[in-house]
């Protein structure tokens, strides 16, 4: 029972991961949209480490879209462990003959 419910909260742990990094990349890309419509010389400012930093918006892009790609490949792997940790689980639910009866 204790390998079973040490499963069950591994994949709940990365799918909350998954999510909460998907929505932060949903925000990466509504800043993105908008500081690209804006005049480049124009100044915004950015929350670094806890404190809010003033820059202007031709600096701040390319980080934020960094960013960004480090979040999609980053959901990517998540998303392939989940994966393989869901096929690990099968496979030992068949192995060790688990049937889940829910009521």
């Amino acid at each position: 029972m204790v390998k079973y419910n040490e499963y069950k909260q591994i994949m709940e742990d990365l799918q909350t991961k998954i999510i909460e990094l998907g929505n932060d990349k949903d925000e990466h890309q509504v800043v993105l949209s908008t500081l690209s419509e804006t005049d480049p010389s124009r100044k915004c400012y950015r929350m670094i480490g806890g404190a809010l930093v003033e820059t202007d918006v031709k600096s701040t892009l390319p980080v934020l879209k960094t960013n960004e790609g480090n979040l999609t490949n980053t959901i990517s792997t998540m998303k392939a462990e989940l994966i393989k940790t869901a096929d690990e689980f099968e496979k030992w639910k068949k192995d060790n003959k688990i049937q889940v009866v829910r009521q």
